[in-house]
């Protein structure tokens, strides 16, 4: 069952805050904001230790094998791997990231998608780096999302042949989500 946001009791003057009030309302929200006991807003960061070969000039949505936090069990490491699901509507900061193997031929891209679709502003696509060096991409947006909406990140290049992603270290792929507001 999808977690709700708490909400703030608004009260008549002249109303005693009693125990049940503050933590039905007060204690709710504060915990919802920080965190509190597994029960806070929703976040979510997961990235590659593992290799994935992405083909020439093909957008690929990149698999997240790593979880570092899931508060709500919106992904999974075996299933549908590249994607986070969502279980509490809201506003989201998404940020994503693709590492890629040195190779100094074509360009680089990077980009979101919710449900499949690219999401609007959030292409970034730079020149390969020189030879011998590996290459990472960054991309970030707000979205709205409901529940069970998913997003990934996706990672293109264009180097004339297949090109493995840079598994773990700094210049790995990743994806992170945190809710922002209702």
């Amino acid at each position: 069952m999808a977690r709700t946001v708490p909400v703030i009791a608004a009260e008549a003057p002249g109303t005693y805050l009693t125990g049940a009030l503050w933590n039905a309302s007060v204690k709710a929200m504060g915990d919802w904001l920080m965190g509190s006991a597994g029960n806070g807003a929703p976040r979510f960061r997961a990235h590659q230790s593992t290799a994935q070969s992405l083909a020439d000039n093909t957008w690929t949505s990149l698999t997240l094998d790593t979880e570092d936090y899931d508060s709500d069990n919106g992904h999974s490491t075996t299933t549908n791997s590249s994607r986070y699901t969502v279980q509490v509507a809201g506003t989201y900061l998404v940020i994503g990231s693709v590492g890629l193997v040195a190779n100094a031929t074509g360009a680089r891209a990077v980009r979101l998608t919710q449900n499949g679709g690219a999401i609007n502003g959030t292409f970034v696509k730079t020149p390969a780096s020189p030879a011998g060096h590996s290459h990472g991409l960054v991309t970030a947006t707000h979205v709205y999302c409901d529940v069970g909406d998913y997003l990934e990140v996706q990672g293109n290049q264009a180097s004339g042949a297949a090109l493995n992603t840079n598994p773990g270290g700094d210049v790995c792929s990743s994806l992170s989500v945190a809710w922002i507001t209702g």
